[in-house]
């Protein structure tokens, strides 16, 4: 059992995406801002992170360096989601992708469970913030 944080301010998509990872057996929390993310991630030191990648006050590129920062996630991996950025605007945006990958929305729940389940198992990115083609949407 993993244990994931959820920072993304769509009530909807945290929701469904919780109870997915929950059903495959791993403990998630979520946050609605980054402020509560950075917090939680401090305290529950989490196996994974999904991250929106428009959260209000902030890009998700600057909560990316804000984690690579501080100790408790420094080399979570981290797994983008974004409905307008491209994997392409999102690397020109962070400093070292190795540990992140890319996931379009909407959702695709068997591509989701893929990149999670392939980030938890320690498979490393190619650097190119990757995603899959999606199959059915969430």
């Amino acid at each position: 059992m993993a244990k994931i944080i959820i920072i993304d301010d769509d009530f909807e998509i945290v929701s469904l995406l919780l109870e997915v990872l929950r059903h495959d057996g791993h403990q998630a929390d979520s946050a609605g801002d980054p402020v509560e993310g950075m917090k939680k991630v401090r305290q529950l030191k989490p196996d994974l992170i999904i991250l929106d990648y428009h959260m209000p006050q902030t890009t998700g590129a600057h909560l990316y360096e804000s984690l690579r920062r501080n100790q408790a996630s420094a080399t979570t991996p981290i797994l983008f989601m974004s409905g307008e950025a491209s994997p392409e605007t999102i690397m020109a945006e962070i400093t070292d992708s190795s540990d992140a990958r890319f996931l379009p929305k909407p959702i695709h729940l068997d591509d989701f469970r893929k990149a999670v389940n392939a980030m938890l198992s320690g498979e490393k990115s190619d650097g190119s913030l990757s995603s899959e083609t999606p199959e059915k949407p969430a």
